[in-house]
């Protein structure tokens, strides 16, 4: 595998141009209603559009971190002018278009055991002007549910008929690996993970799927680089037209993702591998933070663009 270092992903700083959208000042924005939750940037001649999926609201009544108390993560919340008693999860899907291509990255929760709040992909898809119909390519940064459950519609077939899928070698040698599932306990969210990926490839035809190699160029202008430690094959893609580039971060950074930006050696709920996560995002955002560069994160606020900085121990999201 390919792994992370300032050659591969970075090489120049570069500029950000958000289109037609609200500029955000706080980490606390406000959720668009479905069918206008989308924005657009340029990186050199490719147009990228972020896709808002919706937010999962919920009580706060344990930490979502391993690395730290209810207070502690409480506390974090208030730093960033958040409710202390209540948290919410975004989610970004991207839409590419680049060399004439329609390109996804991740497709958001889909409809199957639909969490309350998400599921407004499709209907921004659409009102960005898209049609399923289109989509030549999707790439999967990892295999959460709810970065690929928009593969499948609720009648079982693929969301995006013409599409060729794409998902990284490694993250596809773990998930599919019977081995791996065995390990996890029945009814543990692991174990209901492996189930849902085997459901949910089970539908895209053979022909239609290709694997990568992290370091590989996965489309044109799009770059993927490996990220593990959210889970064993999960990937990045830097995005590069003439001297612009673009970093898509998706899980680097996952649930209430603001507050893991900021306190970077937290580990998340999600993180499989802690450890190996935390160093992966210090890595990732020292580079970032040193070169300027414009990314956008899955799980970050809408629309979920913007730049990383250096702040004290950690970093802080700044959204264009």
């Amino acid at each position: 595998m390919t792994h992370l270092t300032r050659r591969h992903v970075l090489g120049g700083a570069a500029a950000i141009a958000l289109a037609g959208g609200t500029q955000l000042s706080t980490a606390r924005a406000e959720a668009p209603a479905a069918g206008t939750g989308f924005r657009r940037t340029k990186v050199g001649d490719i147009e990228i559009t972020a896709l808002f999926d919706g937010a999962r609201p919920g009580k706060l009544t344990a930490s979502p971190s391993r690395s730290a108390s209810l207070e502690q993560f409480q506390d974090a919340l208030a730093a960033d002018k958040l409710p202390r008693d209540e948290v919410s999860l975004a989610f970004h899907p991207l839409a590419i278009r680049t060399g004439g291509k329609l390109i996804l990255i991740d497709t958001g929760n889909g409809p199957r055991t639909l969490p309350a709040g998400t599921g407004q992909m499709p209907a921004n898809f659409a009102a960005a002007g898209f049609d399923p119909k289109q989509v030549e390519k999707i790439i999967i940064s990892h295999f959460h549910g709810d970065h690929i459950g928009g593969l499948v519609t609720a009648d079982g077939t693929p969301a995006f008929p013409n599409a060729e899928v794409t998902v990284p070698l490694d993250e596809w040698n773990y998930w599919l690996d019977d081995a791996n599932m065995n390990k996890a306990a029945e009814g543990s969210n692991l174990r209901n993970g492996h189930a849902n990926v085997r459901r949910v490839f089970s539908v895209i035809p053979g022909k239609n799927l290709t694997k990568f190699e992290a370091g590989k160029e996965v489309a044109p202008g799009i770059t993927s680089i490996a990220t593990p430690g959210h889970t064993p094959g999960h990937t990045s893609f830097v995005i590069s037209s003439g001297s612009d580039k673009f970093l898509v971060q998706a899980d680097v950074t996952s649930g209430v993702a603001t507050v893991f930006v900021r306190n970077p050696d937290w580990v998340a709920g999600g993180d499989m591998d802690g450890p190996t996560a935390v160093a992966t995002r210090r890595k990732l955002y020292d580079m970032l933070a040193a070169e300027k560069m414009p990314m956008s994160g899955y799980h970050l606020p809408f629309p979920a663009l913007g730049r990383i900085e250096k702040a004290g121990n950690g970093y802080s999201f700044v959204p264009v």
